[in-house]
């Protein structure tokens, strides 16, 4: 509760502090020697002279409480009759009266630089963090609409009857791709509907039968992971794979145990279906996985005879969604 009493008191105090001139001589020194300390700090401590540094910043220190005892003892006390400490107090015992506070507030200044550039430095890390995931991610997103409109163009030309069924569920894989996939995270079972669609959509491009194997396993209820990860590995298998013959056919699958993710294709290679504008998915991928799952993820790339693998095993649960 306000005490009137107590505020008509601390007004006058307030007051006199403020003409106090020991007020103004003690913040025009502390705010130099924090000055001259940050320089310290920039030029010594970042370039690793640590000894050098630590001399400084005590004749810095010696250097502070010099120029109190000049500005308080030598000029405003015979000049104006004001002493902050006794008339005559010798310099070694006014040095022990006050390293301490010199030494604080030199190190209070070294703490809130520290803070300060921890706190800019992580926001700018974290700005460059989801500018280079939106870059990659848009270069992610034209490379699949390349192919998948090189994939309908043929369509169109040998079986236009069936290009509806393929625009229809572009469409679907596109509100996916160009909404739900801004999140950081979405629900694995979306992914796998895109997963899903993406490998229907292929599909529709043979018209042979195709020989395609996708398996789940585990509950992914409540289950998260960061969009786009896993059409990379899909789509290579279908450029590169062997999808005719029963003998070979695409593996894909997913598993879920606890909060490890284990994502797996194989194919038989095969050059009949290469492009020549593709390669950039599989460093984006890996790109994407080192900024956001730094650490927490294992991905594989190998070849056996004419067998390529890939294997991705993540912790879902290092990733949080903002």
């Amino acid at each position: 509760m306000w005490d009137a009493a107590e505020g008509n008191l601390r007004m006058p105090l307030f007051l006199a502090d403020l003409t106090d001139p020991f007020t103004p001589v003690g913040y025009g020194r502390t705010i130099l020697m924090c000055y001259f300390s940050l320089w310290v700090f920039d030029r010594l401590f970042q370039h690793h002279q640590y000894g050098l540094a630590v001399l400084a910043l005590m004749i810095l220190i010696a250097m502070d409480v010099l120029v109190r005892y000049i500005v308080e003892q030598l000029f405003l006390g015979p000049v104006f009759d004001i002493w902050q400490y006794p008339r005559g107090i010798g310099i070694w015992d006014y040095f022990g009266e006050n390293v301490f506070f010199s030494a604080l507030g030199i190190f209070l200044c070294f703490l809130l630089k520290t803070v300060n550039d921890y706190f800019r430095h992580e926001s700018m890390r974290r700005e460059k963090l989801v500018m280079e995931l939106a870059y990659l991610k848009a270069q992610l997103n034209p490379h699949f609409l390349f192919n998948t409109m090189n994939n309908l163009y043929g369509l169109s030309l040998s079986e236009p009857e069936r290009t509806p069924d393929v625009i229809l569920r572009l469409g679907e894989m596109m509100r996916y791709m160009l909404y739900e996939s801004n999140e950081t995270l979405v629900p694995v079972d979306r992914e796998i509907e895109y997963l899903t669609g993406f490998i229907e959509l292929e599909k529709l491009r043979y018209p042979a039968e195709t020989y395609v194997n996708f398996t789940l396993e585990g509950n992914v209820n409540g289950i998260m992971i960061a969009p786009l990860l896993s059409i990379t590995f899909v789509e290579n298998a279908f450029k590169h794979g062997q999808l005719r013959d029963p003998a070979f056919p695409v593996h894909i699958s997913l598993s879920i145990s606890g909060q490890a993710l284990r994502f797996e294709t194989s194919n038989q290679i095969t050059f009949q279906n290469r492009d020549t504008a593709g390669g950039i998915g599989l460093k984006n991928v890996e790109r994407r996985l080192a900024l956001l799952y730094p650490g927490k993820h294992m991905l594989r790339v190998w070849q056996e005879a004419d067998q390529f693998h890939t294997l991705l095993e993540i912790n879902v649960n290092a990733v949080k969604a903002d």
